[in-house]
Formats: structure tokens, C-alpha cells, sequence
């Protein structure tokens, strides 16, 4: 399982955790570093972060997606990718803390989301399980059903 950024708060046990922003790494390192157990992973160049050589699409979801796929999924199920604001929020966490970015280019998003669907073969099954989304690239499922599909 990844997790991407501040996601990992919820999901300490996940494998991996997926950041490209550097901002958001500065502030969040040293929690990461001290909570959390999986591999941390990024596209950029990060202090105490491997570095995975995928293309993040113009958003850590994206990048995340990217990963997996660099790793060897054959089977992703999205959840919380909203790619739109929801109740008024740019992440399904809530927003980022003064001084982070918080989706400033979320309606472009769907349209990254599009072009990383594209490259995607047909081998791969790509789940899309958030409640709310702009994604209509995938398939939309219950939780439930996808993960004992």
C-alpha cells in the first residue's frame, strides 16, 4: 500500500509513502522519519527519501499511481483522489497548514490523470474507490467489493 503525503498520519502501517513537494517534506520529515515505517519515496531529490525515477503528472496522487506501477502493480484501487474540491477542501484530509500548497492546480488534475491513464496497459487494473472524484478515467467501486474482487 502507498500512501501519499499527509495520508501516512492515517496509515502508519502502509509500505510506502509517496511526496513530491519538497515544502511539504521540510515540514513533515521529521514526523515521517520518527512515525513511520515504510519506505518513503519521492520523484524529487529529498534528504532522507529514496528517489524513484517516475514522472508525477503535476500531483503526488499521480505520482504515487506512477510509482506503483514503477514497483509492479498489476492491480491499483484509489481511494480519497478526489481531484476536486469537496466540501470546500483541497484534500480529502483536510487542508495543508499555512505555508504548503493546497491544490492551487486541482482543475488540472483530472486532465494529468488522463494522460497517466494513457500509459497504462490493459494488464493493469486501476480501481477508483474515493466517495467523491472527477476522475471518470476508471472504474468507480465500493471498498468493499474491490478489495475481495
Amino acid at each position: 500500500m502507498i500512501v501519499v503525503n499527509t495520508t501516512y498520519q492515517a496509515a502508519l502501517w502502509a509500505d510506502c509513502l509517496f511526496a513530491m513537494d519538497r515544502v511539504w517534506w521540510d515540514k513533515y520529515r521529521a514526523d515521517v522519519i520518527a512515525r513511520f515505517e515504510g519506505e518513503r519515496i519521492s520523484s524529487n531529490n529529498i534528504a532522507g527519501v529514496s528517489k524513484v525515477d517516475v514522472k508525477p503528472h503535476g500531483n503526488s496522487g499521480a505520482g504515487a499511481i506512477a510509482a506503483a506501477l514503477f514497483y509492479g502493480a498489476k492491480r491499483v484501487i484509489l481511494l480519497g483522489y478526489d481531484c476536486q474540491r469537496t466540501n470546500g477542501q483541497a484534500h480529502w484530509h483536510g487542508d495543508h497548514p499555512a505555508g504548503l500548497g493546497n491544490a492551487g492546480r486541482i482543475e488540472k488534475w483530472p486532465q494529468s490523470f488522463l494522460e497517466l491513464s494513457k500509459n497504462i496497459t490493459a494488464s493493469i487494473e486501476v480501481i477508483n474507490c474515493s466517495r467523491e472524484t472527477a476522475l471518470n478515467m476508471w472504474p468507480k467501486q465500493d471498498l468493499e467489493i474491490a478489495l475481495n474482487g
